[in-house]
């Protein structure tokens, strides 16, 4: 015969409450984040994916800004260059003019004072250009981030007149959203050169149209320039396509990720709102129940409460 004080069904659907409690509160939990997985407990080895899963998610939107940052910075410096280009179109026709013996020499000396002039243009724009501060064609010969480097593998092309004046200013597009894995070290970086762009570099320190000997050189010299800026044009115009496709290939994989995260973490409305109601249904009845289990032993104690008082 069972101990009528001892309530072992009380003790049941109080451990059973305490079941259906946990089970309204996980769905409630989930109905309101939207998420199946709200702490480790719910799922340590699916959390643990879907918090590298989003970790890259973060990152990969840095790497795309980076990608943006670096194509922005190449098409100042690419229409800088293409200004300095214009400019040479235009000291190459005055050249062609005074090589001509028609004119006077008062002509060819207001054309070589035009030629000076823009001369000293190219130098002020190509000074003047920068981004986020940083001047982008110096004469440093050095890293924009002025840390040590082997320049001289990142050159690839040469407008300088001899070996000792072969200045270029290097940087690193960080485009990935990792750091460079063992021998793929190009993997998530794009390495930047910019020349030092100036009269003297570009050949033309000593042009004068004074004389007409002096502006067929001058011919000949500014061909060779800006045939080097074309060449200097190109490179960072397929720098910026680079920069454009990783954009895209960032966002394709932003995309896969997110949906990736998505089918780990969202919630199955349907699934909880009936796991909800059941939940909801079985604790009204255990809670029915365990009052009709304190009631019986109340009733106990109060027939022997009466007997002990007559």
């Amino acid at each position: 015969m069972p101990n009528t004080l001892f309530n072992v069904s009380s003790m049941r659907f109080q451990s059973n409450l305490r079941l259906y409690n946990q089970t309204l509160t996980r769905a409630t939990e989930r109905l309101a984040s939207g998420s199946r997985i709200n702490h480790a407990k719910d799922n340590p080895v699916k959390n643990y994916e879907a918090l590298n899963a989003e970790s890259e998610i973060r990152v990969s939107a840095k790497a795309k800004q980076n990608s943006s940052d670096g194509a922005a910075f190449l098409q100042i410096a690419e229409g800088t260059c293409g200004e300095v280009q214009s400019i040479l179109l235009r000291i190459k026709e005055l050249s062609v003019q005074s090589a001509n013996d028609t004119l006077s020499s008062t002509e060819r000396h207001y054309l070589n004072i035009e030629a000076s002039n823009l001369l000293k243009e190219i130098d002020r724009i190509a000074a003047g250009t920068t981004f986020n501060t940083k001047q982008i064609f110096g004469n440093k010969g050095d890293s924009f981030s002025d840390e040590s480097r082997d320049l001289n593998e990142w050159n690839p092309f040469s407008i300088m007149r001899d070996d000792k004046d072969k200045k270029i200013r290097a940087g690193v597009l960080h485009i990935g959203p990792s750091a460079n894995p063992g021998k793929y070290h190009d993997v998530n970086e794009v390495k930047v050169s910019i020349p030092e762009i100036s009269a003297r570099t570009l050949g033309l320190e000593p042009l004068s149209l004074t004389y007409q000997n002096g502006a067929t050189r001058a011919i000949d010299n500014l061909d060779s320039a800006i045939n080097s800026l074309g060449t200097i044009r190109s490179y960072m115009g397929s720098l910026v396509n680079r920069m454009e496709r990783q954009i895209e290939d960032l966002e394709e994989k932003n995309i896969t990720q997110n949906d990736h995260v998505t089918k780990i973490k969202d919630v199955d409305f349907a699934k909880e709102s009936t796991a909800l109601l059941g939940a909801q249904i079985q604790q009204q009845a255990a809670i029915s129940m365990l009052t009709q289990s304190n009631s019986r032993i109340n009733r106990v104690l109060e027939v022997l409460g009466g007997g002990l008082l007559s």
